[in-house]
């Protein structure tokens, strides 16, 4: 299990939790060290699909959009930040990673964008 970082050719920002195992992963858990927003200014961490999943299929990706990039650095959000998963394998086996996102490196392609 990953949370990873998009942006698109169009700018857009998305994080992506996607499954790269090959089993599915139950009662899936996701913490942000810190507050997000998104550009209708709901706070990330509380949506359902970060604290509510309970299962997602090996090989699934979800992206939930966040902003352009553009935007996200203008209403000046977190661009270092923390990610914690928490999961469950068929078996019950409890796993976790915890991952470091800066979007300081992304912000280059605002140039190309």
């Amino acid at each position: 299990m990953v949370l990873d970082v998009e942006v698109d050719g169009h700018g857009a920002l998305h994080f992506v939790l996607a499954n790269l195992g090959d089993a599915p992963a139950h009662a899936l858990r996701v913490a942000f060290s810190r507050s997000l927003r998104d550009l209708a200014g709901q706070r990330i961490n509380d949506n359902p699909l970060f604290g509510g999943l309970e299962f997602l299929p090996q090989g699934r990706r979800v992206p939930l959009l966040v902003d352009t990039l553009a935007g996200y650095l203008r209403r000046r959000q977190p661009l270092r930040f923390e990610v914690r998963l928490a999961w469950q394998d068929d078996a019950g086996r409890v796993h976790k990673r915890r991952l470091t996102h800066d979007l300081a490196a992304w912000t280059q392609l605002r140039q190309a964008l």
